[in-house]
């Protein structure tokens, strides 16, 4: 059966971490809308104090009220977007597969933003501050994917920080340990056995070859062997067989 992995603890706090702050960064721009006209205005111009006097110690000019006021709106959707991205990196590893998301809801975002100015009194909307809103809302998604890159490239060459050292000199390997010879066994009493004299043998000399005698041939040749004599039968004898003969065969 299929276990799901355990989530780490270092997981689960950065996503209670990072929902966080998006959730915040979300809540501030919504609050920042909501406010009246004057109010708006009064923030502005302590906005703007705060960064002539930054701007001013690297040499920059002076900003006006309304450059404060297209950078705030900038600023507060680029936050939201870092923080969007960090958010998704720790619920899916795949996150930019599913960068769509972010889009669609920082577009989404930026148009109700506006849309909620419409409603406020002395507040107005306009098609320009929300491609100023969902442009700071890339730029922190894009800065927070080269954070996250950067992170990934110094974990792998931690990883494996030991590679090119085991290229280059190879790994000792232990000595085999040496052997101790083993204790010989004690010698045994030998059997003392008695010399027999050896026996002089003589070498048989090896027959040779004599061919086969031929048989003498016969001179004398054999004597004929003598015929058996047949006597003539009188024909008194014949004609007496044959009639017995006869006779015979009639009295079958």
């Amino acid at each position: 059966m299929y276990q799901k992995k355990r989530t780490s603890p270092f997981t689960i706090f950065f996503r209670i971490l990072f929902t966080a702050c998006l959730i915040y960064s979300v809540v501030f721009i919504f609050q920042n809308s909501l406010q009246i006209a004057e109010q708006s205005s009064l923030r502005s111009e302590q906005v703007q104090q705060v960064v002539n006097e930054v701007a001013g110690t690297v040499g920059l000019g002076p900003f006006s009220l309304h450059m404060v006021r297209k950078m705030a709106h900038f600023a507060e959707f680029m936050m939201m977007g870092f923080w969007f991205m960090l958010c998704l990196r720790v619920y899916t590893r795949h996150f930019i597969k599913h960068v769509s998301w972010p889009l669609f809801l920082g577009l989404g975002t930026a148009v109700m933003d506006e849309t909620i100015q419409m409603f406020v009194d002395g507040r107005g909307s306009s098609v320009k501050d929300v491609w100023i809103d969902f442009s700071g809302f890339l730029m922190g998604l894009f800065v927070a994917l080269l954070i996250l890159m950067f992170l990934r490239m110094c974990v792998i060459l931690f990883v494996h920080r030991h590679d090119d050292q085991e290229l280059v000199q190879p790994e000792p390997q232990p000595r085999p340990a040496k052997k101790r010879p083993a204790p010989s066994p004690a010698p045994q009493p030998q059997e003392q056995w008695e010399e027999e004299a050896e026996e002089e043998w003589e070498e048989e000399p090896l027959p040779q070859y004599q061919p086969p005698a031929r048989p003498a041939r016969q001179t004398a040749r054999r004597a004929p062997e003598p015929q058996p004599w047949w006597e003539p039968v009188p024909e008194e004898q014949k004609e007496e067989e044959e009639s017995y003969d006869t006779s015979i065969e009639i009295e079958h």
